[in-house]
């Protein structure tokens, strides 16, 4: 059949279902650096000092740390009148001995760096509620609580503080905005535990070139970045982040008169990181665990948001199910407001995961006992140009797995030209694509568990699937609304292990019990290279393009 009679299939199937197109984000952050110039520069020697320069600048001042010296303490950054919207710039004395802007520091740059550190649970760096226009360059900060500590307990309790960088954002409360930290190298460490390395609550607050790791708590979640009271926008771009709970997530916290939903946020070229020494009885995994791992990024709250070019690597079963990107709209928590709406997931790699991607349509722990009166909802979700690759389920924390699970009711998500590999050493995955009932039951076509999902193009390694089966009667369960599911089930390939049936399938794909060859998996490249299949929706081979991802 040629491309012509497929565009013609997908045109007549549009007038019934349309490819839902999720709005990116309206406003970027411009993060530039630009130093102030015609201001004072306070040069702050000791910690003192620094309190006394945070009091007494202008926007406009520079304020210059000591590389090497430490400033222990708890450091306000103020709220200031601003009207002409002028940054005050808090720098290291040797900031042209770090990398230059656009460049990602790290632990090594550290004696570049001076050291901003608190012995208390409070945070070493606080923005007071107004606080604005503050940008922080090549600065250490890190906790040193002395609080809490019960090393021969068991199991053994870290010393632990909160926040590193904590944001006075709240309700009734003047908003933070125009915060950016720039080259910064922001940590716990094995023995002190810290919740959250960043509290982005605020507008206008970007992430850029920095180093956030060690960020680990028992009992609770962890973020590296975190966000629940804030409209956006939020820049996180070119960050290694390392937290056992979330690497980075949004809503989750605010209470249900929640007026904010985090909006127009730029996720790209970052790393977000779990050690894998953390995958082990005692650390991450029971019994007598001393932190909770969940996932890479989560989304409770948030709509329009770009997360693309990042690399997550390495996630297990632990406090959850070991899902790498999860997007749960969560209004029981977040907010009576809010949402999971136009998430756009591009040109990622998932390396070493237990599951890909968990796909949540509406919050399913909403109770109107609790008084949460809506459930929210995830649309306009598209997951394009991945590569997920599976972790081995027998390492420690290994379990079932999983590329992407779409639950009962998601609706209007698209998922395009991305490969999910089997784990290393094995000839298929547990699921490639799973349709979930949700413990409900399947429902009688022409109603089916999904409403306007589309999956094209694909790199499958097992045959799509659910309850109902797989193949074109699962398909009818799966996908059947709005009708027909064919040109929304379309140009994918799919591997077929041993002594399993090959299922009939919608025409132009294809499923085969002969292994998918890749260009060079040697150096990374897994776009497909043998079977050549371009009978898909675009004329393109099916599978990700290995030279759009990060």
């Amino acid at each position: 059949m040629t491309k012509v009679f497929i565009a013609i299939v997908l045109l007549t199937a549009a007038a019934v279902a349309q490819m839902p197109v999720p709005a990116l984000p309206q406003v970027y952050i411009d993060s530039t650096y630009r130093a102030p110039s015609g201001g004072q520069t306070w040069k702050a020697h000791t910690s003192n000092d620094f309190k006394n320069a945070l009091s007494t600048a202008v926007p406009g001042d520079m304020i210059v740390l000591d590389a090497g010296v430490t400033y222990q303490g708890n450091f306000t950054l103020p709220a200031k009148a601003n009207p002409n919207g002028k940054w005050i710039y808090l720098v290291s004395s040797a900031l042209a001995s770090l990398p230059a802007p656009g460049n990602r520091v790290g632990p090594a740059d550290a004696p570049n760096m001076p050291k901003i550190v608190s012995t208390t649970v409070t945070a070493p760096v606080t923005m007071a509620a107004g606080a604005n226009h503050f940008r922080l360059v090549g600065l250490e900060i890190y906790g040193a609580s002395t609080y809490g500590c019960k090393p021969t307990a068991m199991p053994p309790q870290n010393c632990f503080g909160y926040e590193l960088i904590a944001s006075g954002t709240a309700i009734g409360k003047p908003m933070v905005d125009s915060i950016t930290i720039d080259r910064c190298y922001i940590h716990g460490s094995a023995t002190i535990d810290q919740q959250r390395g960043v509290n982005a609550n605020g507008s206008n607050y970007a992430v850029i070139d920095s180093y956030i790791a060690d960020i680990h708590m028992q009992g609770v979640d962890t973020q590296a970045i975190g966000a629940w009271f804030s409209p956006g926008p939020i820049k996180i771009v070119n960050n290694y982040l390392e937290a056992a709970g979330e690497n980075v997530m949004f809503g989750g916290a605010g209470g249900l008169n929640n007026p904010w939903v985090p909006s127009d946020i730029e996720i790209r070229k970052n790393y977000l990181f779990k050690p894998p020494s953390w995958a082990r009885v005692g650390v991450s995994i029971p019994p007598n665990n001393t932190m909770v791992v969940k996932n890479h990024l989560e989304f409770k709250s948030a709509r329009r948001v770009l997360v693309d070019g990042n690399v997550f690597e390495n996630v297990w079963v632990s406090g959850q199910t070991g899902y790498s990107i999860v997007l749960t709209p969560r209004t029981n928590s977040s907010g009576l407001l809010s949402v999971v709406d136009d998430i756009s997931i591009t040109n990622n790699i998932l390396k070493n995961v237990n599951s890909g991607i968990d796909a949540l349509p509406w919050d399913n722990y909403c109770l109107p006992a609790n008084g949460c009166t809506n459930v929210g909802e995830s649309r306009r979700v598209k997951i394009y140009n991945n590569l997920i690759q599976l972790r081995d389920p027998k390492l420690p924390g290994g379990s079932n797995n999983f590329g992407l699970l779409l639950l009962r009711d998601t609706r209007d998500l698209v998922f395009q030209h991305n490969t999910i590999l089997a784990p290393p050493g094995a000839s298929a995955c547990y699921f490639a694509v799973y349709f979930d009932a949700g413990g409900k039951g399947l429902p009688a076509p022409p109603n089916s568990l999904t409403q306007n999902v589309w999956i094209l193009d694909n790199v499958l390694c097992r045959q799509t699937t659910g309850p109902g089966g797989s193949g074109m009667v699962g398909l009818n369960y799966y996908m059947s609304n709005p009708a027909p599911f064919a040109p929304r089930y379309l140009g994918n390939v799919m591997y077929v292990p041993t002594g399993e049936r090959v299922q009939p399938w919608p025409v132009h794909n294809y499923a085969t019990t002969l292994p998918p060859t890749f260009v060079n998996p040697g150096q990374g490249n897994y776009q497909l290279s043998v079977p050549n299949w371009t009978d898909t929706s675009d004329g393109r081979i099916a599978g990700i393009n290995n030279s759009t991802l990060h």
